[in-house]
């Protein structure tokens, strides 16, 4: 019949198997019990071990089980780390390091957009017929291709000729309101405006004719933000939504086109 220790760890006690510490007899446990390492007992007569308490139980469930089961917001991983170096649990050193590149791999990074309006004319602050209006939105080209085509537009993908995914790249948005539509669509996408500000300046123009010209000229840029995985910056089916606002262009059309009677 096995027999029965109790580990003092830290001042925490764990009962336990002697043949679950002789899981892997290479290491500190191992050999802790097959009196290969000198031990310290505790008034009570427990083997003692001075190191964190708390973290044996992964230790202990790992020689349990041979698998690394920790909490999914589990923060102490390090730590974990350190102590599977100590007790010399080596497939458990090898489990903790590939868990740390699992996590790393899937870590959140956050991301920024900025949409650039530039208003030109002798009423500037305003679209007016006396004004230009410009609307840019500049970004890395993989996040820019996670948006739908209803902020990019249908033909995104072709007025897009950066070749690396991590190039940043900017491009002119069109329609009316461009820069309030779309800014709608990144706050119900989980975009955050981080920032919004306006700079303004003004010259003289004397293109036309000689005649002088007083101009404005305002620049809206506003900034968005948002932690995307890695996993989110995946080309979405943009073929379908192509083809989707091709259709719903189509019944705008019908819908307002006039019919002979």
């Amino acid at each position: 019949m096995d027999s029965v220790i109790t580990l003092n760890v830290g001042g925490t006690l764990y009962t336990t198997t002697r043949a679950t510490l002789l899981k892997y007899p290479d290491s500190m446990l191992g050999s802790l019990v097959s009196n290969d390492y000198a031990s310290t007992l505790d008034p009570n007569g427990h083997l003692f071990i001075d190191r964190d308490g708390e973290a044996f139980k992964y230790i202990l469930n790992f020689l349990r089980s041979s698998q690394l089961c920790v909490p999914s917001d589990f923060a102490n991983i390090d730590l974990l780390a350190a102590e599977a170096d100590f007790y010399q649990v080596i497939p458990l050193i090898d489990a903790i390091k590939g868990y740390q590149e699992e996590k790393a791999r899937h870590k959140c990074r956050l991301y920024f957009l900025e949409i650039v309006e530039v208003r030109t004319g002798s009423l500037a602050v305003m679209p007016t017929c006396n004004s230009r209006v410009k609307v840019m939105m500049i970004g890395r080209k993989d996040v820019l291709k996670t948006l739908p085509l209803t902020v990019t537009g249908i033909d995104f993908n072709e007025r897009l000729c950066y070749s690396e995914p991590t190039d940043y790249a900017e491009f002119e948005l069109f329609g009316p309101s461009s820069r309030q539509r779309v800014g709608e669509e990144l706050a119900n996408l989980g975009w955050t405006l981080v920032s919004s500000n306006l700079s303004s300046s003004s010259g003289i123009d004397t293109r036309n004719q000689g005649a002088v010209h007083f101009y404005l000229e305002h620049t809206f840029r506003d900034r968005w933000s948002q932690s995307l995985e890695p996993g989110h910056l995946v080309q979405p089916n943009q073929k379908h939504e192509k083809e989707q606002l091709h259709l719903n262009n189509s019944h705008s059309y019908t819908s307002h086109a006039h019919v002979p009677q």
